[in-house]
Parts: structure tokens; sequence; C-alpha cells
């Protein structure tokens, strides 16, 4: 299956966004466009909102510059990529720790090795800082009834199996149910954050408060209770262990 990152692309000329969006998807298979933005303050409501792997920053825009929006982000983790028709940001660029610096009109093989050199720090490297993404802010892309929704992984409290479905059950109270089983949805987190409690339960394991070993059973912080296995005691164990603090 491939493997793909997830981009905003944020640029205030549409023939620009239009372009920059039919260049990634001709050319860039390891990148998926989830929304484009028009301003800095769009493009910032957004990256609350999706979490990015990649972020495509126009520089000059109306009342905000690209540079202004990504200078005042705190702890950014997301790949950012500059692209702009003037070539006087590249040190400005370099100070905000940008991945690459794309001139207008965006050259195809620029781009193509840009995307390439992203993918593979991304899913080989696996680096914190500089655009490597924590494995709590990656996100899970699920579509339900017409409607896509981008989950990030930290927003997962546990995921509940229901024959071929599968509900996650989110720290905001809210539950979505996928049409892929629990195994399936397991391969899809891929992630050391969850740990498979039982057959039916995958659990984040943050969100662990305590464990019944009388019962065989997980609380978590949202106040559910999800069964535990017996097989899976002292294994659970050794994971909690791992993230429990010193």
């Amino acid at each position: 299956m491939l493997r793909q990152l997830h981009a905003l692309v944020v640029d205030d000329e549409p023939h620009c966004r239009d372009l920059l969006c039919r260049q990634i998807e001709r050319s860039c298979p390891s990148i998926r466009i989830m929304q484009t933005a028009a301003s800095a303050r769009e493009a910032e409501r957004l990256i609350e909102d999706l979490a990015p792997d990649v972020v495509f920053m126009d520089i000059h825009m109306p009342h905000r510059s690209g540079l202004e929006l990504t200078g005042a982000l705190e702890d950014r983790d997301f790949f950012l990529v500059y692209t702009t028709a003037h070539d006087g940001y590249a040190v400005e660029a370099l100070r905000q720790e940008a991945f690459d610096y794309l001139l207008k009109p965006i050259d195809r093989e620029d781009l193509k090795t840009c995307t390439r050199r992203m993918t593979m720090d991304f899913f080989h490297k696996r680096m914190r800082g500089k655009g490597a993404i924590s494995p709590a802010m990656r996100r899970l892309e699920i579509n339900t009834s017409g409607k896509r929704h981008f989950v990030r992984h930290k927003d997962i409290v546990h995921a509940e199996a229901e024959g071929s479905y599968t509900t996650l059950h989110l720290a905001s109270g809210k539950r979505l149910t996928l049409s892929k089983n629990l195994k399936r949805v397991e391969e899809m987190l891929s992630n050391d954050m969850f740990y498979r409690t039982h057959n039916s339960h995958l659990v984040q394991l943050e969100r662990v408060v305590s464990c019944n070993y009388r019962d065989n059973s997980v609380q978590l912080d949202s106040g559910a209770t999800v069964p535990m296995a017996v097989r899976k005691r002292e294994s659970l164990k050794q994971k909690l262990a791992l993230v429990m603090p010193a």
C-alpha cells in the first residue's frame, strides 16, 4: 500500500494554488492534498484542525505573510516548504528551519525531489523536529457517509470492534464508525501509542488510568472500562512501564 503524507497548500492566488495542486497530483504520488487555503488566517485554522504532515506555504500574501504565520506558530510539527516568486527570502526560510524553498514557477523535478526527501525523512528517519511528525500528531483518515474526517492519533481514546466494523471513541466524546475491522484499524494506526488489550479493544496507552487484575479490565481517563485478556496482562504491564514518567 502506498504510504502518503497529507498536505495543505497555502497561496492567495487561485491559479498558483491550482497549478501546484495539479503538479502534486500528477507527479508526487507520495503526497495527498487535504485542503487549500487562500490566506494566512485560513491556513492557521486549517493547520490546527487538520494537523497536516506538509504545508506548502506562499510567502507574499495580503495582511499577513507566510513567514509571519509560520514564525508565530508554536511547536510546529510539519514539513514546511516555502513557495515564492521572490528569491530574497532563502536566509529567513533557513532560520525558520523550512524543509525546502521552491521558486515559482515551480520546476517539476525540483518538486519531485523535495517530496521524495520528505517521504524518506518521515517514513524512515522518524526524527523529532525540523518537520518530522510525532506519533501523537499523526492522523487517521476516515470516510463516513461521504464525509472525510482527519483524526489525530492522540485524540483516539480507544477503538472497539463491532463485527466487521470498528467504532473509534474520541477524547471529545464523539464516536466514529468505520467499515473496517479492528485488525485493519490497528494496521492503519501502526503506532506504539496503542495496544490491543482484547480481541475487541484497542486502547491508547497514555489514556490508561488503572488495570484491575481481578476482573481483568482497564479503566481509561474517559471513564470507560474495557476488557483485558488474561494473556495480555504481562505485556500490557511492560507497555505501560514505557509510557509512564520515571
